[in-house]
C-alpha cells in the first residue's frame, strides 16, 4: 500500500514538472530601421502603388501605429535618439552628420552642434549587454567617426556601420571601384557582380540570428535603403512598371528598393520561424524620418495626405511608419492612434527585456510603450517637440522648432520670423493655418515650446546681425 502511494506521488510530481513552464528567458529583440521610408510607403500604410506583402503580414500579426514620429526630420538625430532615449536637442545632435551649414545669404549662423554620439552616453546596446544580450549592429550608423563606431557603443558585432550616410552604389562592390567608399565588414568578405546591398546585409542579419539562437540577442538592423542613390534590382523595377501610380507615388526604382526591404523583413521573419524563435522575439519596424520627396524623377515618393517630406517641419517630414510585434502582448492586426516618438524605443525595449526600471533612467525623454502594446488607452506624451537649428537642401529648409500638444501643432520658423498653427485632428494635411484665428492657442503652445527649449538646453541659431554688432563693439 505504501509503495502504491509513493508511486502515485512520484507520478504526480513528474506530471507537475512536465506541465510546469520552462524557466523564462529574456526575449530576443530585432529592431529594423529604414532610411528615408515615408509614412505612406507600403500597402499596410495605405499605399496603392507599393507592394509590401511581408510588411503587410507583419502588420496583420502585430500592432500598427498611425501617429508615430521620428525624433528628427533627418537621419542622425533620430538614430542618436534611438540609441539614448533622449531628444536630439538635449544631445545637441540636431542635424545629419556633418550637415550642410548655412547658405551665404541666410539670416542666421547655425550653432556649434554635436557631430558624434558621445561615448559617455549610455546606449541601448550597452544597457542590453548588461542583461546578457548579444548585440549586433548591421547597416547604417552615421553617428560619428571611427572612435564612435558601433563596436565602441555596446555592439559585439558591427557590419556596415560607419560615418557614411549612404553607399556610392547599392550594387557590388558598392562604389569601391572608384574608391568612393567601402561598406565596413562587407568589402572584406568579397562578393560578385550584381549582388545587392540590401540582400547582402540581410544575409549578415540571418547569420547573426543563427549564430545566437541559443541566447538572447539584440539585432539593430539599419538598412541604407531606401536612401538615394535610387538603384533597384532590374526584375523588381520591371514588376513595378506594370502598375499605375497613385497619390503621387509612381517611381518604379524606389518601388523596387522598397520591395527589396520588404523581402528582407520576410527573410528575417522566416528565419525566426524556422529556428522556433518567433514566439519569443520582439520585432520593431520603423524609419528615421519622413519620405524624401525632393529627389528623383518622378519624385522618389509621396507622403500624401501629409504635407512635404524629409527635413520638413510638416507632418510629411516627421511622421514615420511603425510596426511592433510582441508575442503574447500585441493583438494581431491591432492599430494604435496615440502619438509616440523614437525615444520611446529605449525604455520599451528595456522593459520587454526584463530590466529593472533604473536601467532606463538615462532615457529621460522616452516613455515605455508596453501599456499601448497591451491595448491600454493611455497618452504617454502630453506634448512632443522638435528642434532643427540648421539649413537643408540649399536653404529650402531653414531653422525651426515645433511643439505638438494634443491635436494642436505650432511651428516656429526662425528665418522667416513667423509661426503657423494647425489642428491635426481636423487638418492632417496642414492646409489651414489657424495662427491668426486662435491667438490663445498660439500663445499657449509658444510658451510650452519656449519652456522646453530652455529645459533641454537647446542650441539656438544666432542672428548674423547680432554677430556683426558684437564684432563691431570689440
Amino acid at each position: 500500500m505504501k509503495r502504491a502511494i509513493l508511486l502515485v506521488l512520484v507520478l504526480a510530481t513528474c506530471g507537475y514538472l512536465a506541465a510546469a513552464p520552462a524557466p523564462r528567458t529574456r526575449p530576443n529583440i530585432v529592431c529594423i530601421l529604414i532610411d528615408d521610408m515615408g509614412w505612406a510607403d507600403g500597402g499596410c500604410f495605405g499605399s496603392k502603388f507599393y507592394q509590401t506583402p511581408q510588411l503587410d503580414a507583419l502588420a496583420a500579426a502585430g500592432m500598427r501605429f498611425t501617429q508615430a514620429y521620428a525624433a528628427g526630420a533627418v537621419c542622425s538625430p533620430t538614430r542618436a535618439a534611438l540609441m539614448t532615449g533622449k531628444y536630439p536637442a538635449r544631445l545637441h545632435l540636431t542635424d545629419w552628420i556633418p550637415g550642410e551649414g548655412a547658405p551665404q545669404n541666410s539670416r542666421f549662423k547655425i550653432p556649434d552642434w554635436q557631430q558624434h554620439l558621445p561615448l559617455e552616453e549610455t546606449t541601448l546596446a550597452e544597457a542590453l549587454k548588461k542583461l546578457g544580450y548579444r548585440t549586433a549592429h548591421i547597416g547604417k550608423w552615421h553617428l560619428g567617426g571611427e572612435e564612435c563606431f558601433p563596436e565602441h557603443q555596446g555592439f559585439d558585432t558591427n557590419i556596415g556601420g560607419s560615418d557614411k550616410g549612404q553607399p556610392a552604389s547599392y550594387f557590388w562592390p558598392y562604389g569601391a571601384t572608384n574608391n568612393a567608399w567601402r561598406v565596413p565588414g562587407l568589402a572584406e568578405r568579397g562578393g560578385q557582380s550584381g549582388e545587392y546591398l540590401t540582400d547582402q546585409l540581410t544575409d549578415e542579419a540571418v547569420r547573426f540570428i543563427e549564430a545566437n539562437q541559443d541566447k538572447p540577442f539584440y539585432l539593430n538592423f539599419c538598412h541604407y535603403a531606401v536612401h538615394e542613390p535610387l538603384q533597384g534590382k532590374p526584375e523588381l523595377i520591371h514588376q513595378a512598371a506594370d502598375r499605375p501610380g497613385a497619390d503621387g507615388q509612381s517611381n518604379t526604382v524606389y518601388a523596387a528598393m522598397l520591395r527589396s526591404v520588404d523581402e528582407s523583413v520576410g527573410r528575417i521573419v522566416k528565419k525566426l520561424d524556422a529556428l522556433h524563435l518567433a514566439d519569443r522575439t520582439l520585432i520593431v519596424f520603423t524609419s528615421d524620418n519622413g519620405g524624401a520627396v525632393h529627389f528623383g524623377q518622378p519624385p522618389a515618393t509621396s507622403n500624401f495626405p501629409l504635407r512635404d517630406g524629409k527635413g520638413s517641419a510638416y507632418e510629411g517630414g516627421l511622421r514615420v511608419p511603425l510596426l511592433v510585434k510582441l508575442p503574447g502582448v500585441t493583438r494581431a492586426g491591432s492599430v494604435c492612434d496615440t502619438p509616440v516618438i523614437t525615444m520611446d524605443c529605449f525604455p520599451t525595449l528595456l522593459e520587454v527585456a526584463g530590466a529593472d526600471k533604473s536601467a532606463s533612467r538615462t532615457a529621460v525623454d522616452g516613455v515605455s510603450l508596453v501599456p499601448l502594446l497591451r491595448g491600454e488607452k493611455t497618452w504617454p506624451h502630453p506634448e512632443l517637440f522638435w528642434h532643427y537649428p540648421h539649413y537643408l537642401n540649399d536653404g529650402k529648409v531653414s531653422p525651426y522648432s515645433v511643439a505638438r500638444v494634443g491635436d494642436w501643432k505650432l511651428i516656429h520658423f526662425y528665418e522667416a520670423g513667423r509661426e503657423e498653427l494647425y489642428n491635426l485632428a481636423a487638418d492632417i494635411s496642414e492646409k489651414n493655418d489657424l495662427v491668426a484665428a486662435n491667438s490663445a492657442k498660439r500663445k499657449e503652445l509658444g510658451a510650452r515650446l519656449d519652456a522646453w527649449l530652455k529645459k533641454v538646453g537647446a542650441q539656438m541659431p544666432q542672428p548674423k546681425s547680432d554677430l556683426l554688432k558684437e564684432s563691431s563693439s570689440k
